[in-house]
């Protein structure tokens, strides 16, 4: 299969897809998707376009409330995760495509809504991206984009430098670790108006280290990123993922970590 390398060293290649498959099945991504739709709101016979769709999870969902009048497109340039959204989230009305978003062809004002989650950090230019979503959209169409701000992942463990660390090394692992934060000023670049705005923060956050909460499947990303870029020793990531282990043991466990996402409603 082939693989798709990002830029940092963060590969999506079939390991890492089938973690983020889990990821994406966690309680704490699932509940956070549903709001994710409140917010959007996708109605009967909408066409949607799904720009980085992954797995296909959100696709899939997103086909339910369209229903089958409606029809919704999933690009993504990484054919290990579409290869997962092909054989777990199809649906008549769903179409993936290979595509890069840098590469989108589709006609002006061609969707109803776009959606666009974790993906403007890995991109050169994230502003020209978000103009382009804009271009798509029809008037009187939405543009719903969600980043996470990594410099806010937060693991609660006793050695705060080490944490420290693995926050610090892992946060630029897709480009811009800080494109949560700076998505709102990206909008506005991008030719949004203040008042076509919706800014929503949204925290993640349980105290459960399990693989049924978003935490523990991300802390075997973050380890294997951390081994691979080389960025911690061996050690230290060995003793990160033990004392993960102890605080959840010792019931000190807690992990955190912050998205914004901004609604953009293009103008009649």
């Amino acid at each position: 299969m082939s693989t798709v390398t990002g830029v940092a060293g963060f590969r999506f290649d079939e390991k890492t897809a089938k973690q983020l498959s889990a990821i994406y099945q966690t309680e704490d991504i699932k509940e956070m998707q549903r709001q994710y739709r409140v917010w959007f709101d996708p109605k009967p016979g909408e066409t949607i376009l799904d720009v980085g769709c992954g797995t296909g999870v959100n696709t899939h969902a997103i086909s339910k409330l369209v229903g089958p009048s409606g029809k919704v497109i999933g690009i993504d340039n990484s054919p290990a995760m579409l290869t997962v959204a092909r054989g777990k989230a199809s649906a008549d009305n769903v179409e993936y495509r290979e595509m890069a978003v840098e590469e989108m062809d589709f006609p002006e004002a061609s969707f109803d809504g776009i959606v666009c989650t974790q993906v403007l950090g890995y991109l050169a230019d994230p502003v020209s991206v978000i103009r382009s979503l804009l271009r798509l959209a029809k008037p009187g169409g939405r543009v719903f984009v969600a980043e996470t701000d990594w410099d806010t992942l937060a693991y609660n463990i006793p050695d705060k430098d080490l944490q420290r660390k693995v926050t610090m090394s892992f946060t630029d692992h897709h480009g811009d670790g800080w494109v949560g934060r700076r998505l709102y000023t990206m909008c506005r670049q991008a030719g949004a108006g203040v008042g076509e705005i919706e800014l929503h923060p949204y925290v993640i956050h349980n105290a459960e280290y399990s693989i049924r909460k978003y935490g523990g499947p991300l802390s075997y990303v973050i380890r294997d990123y951390l081994l691979r870029s080389k960025k911690c020793t061996e050690e230290e990531v060995q003793r990160w993922v033990q004392l993960l282990s102890n605080s959840y043991d010792e019931k000190t466990y807690f992990f955190s970590l912050g998205r914004f996402i901004c609604i953009l409603r293009k103008p009649l």
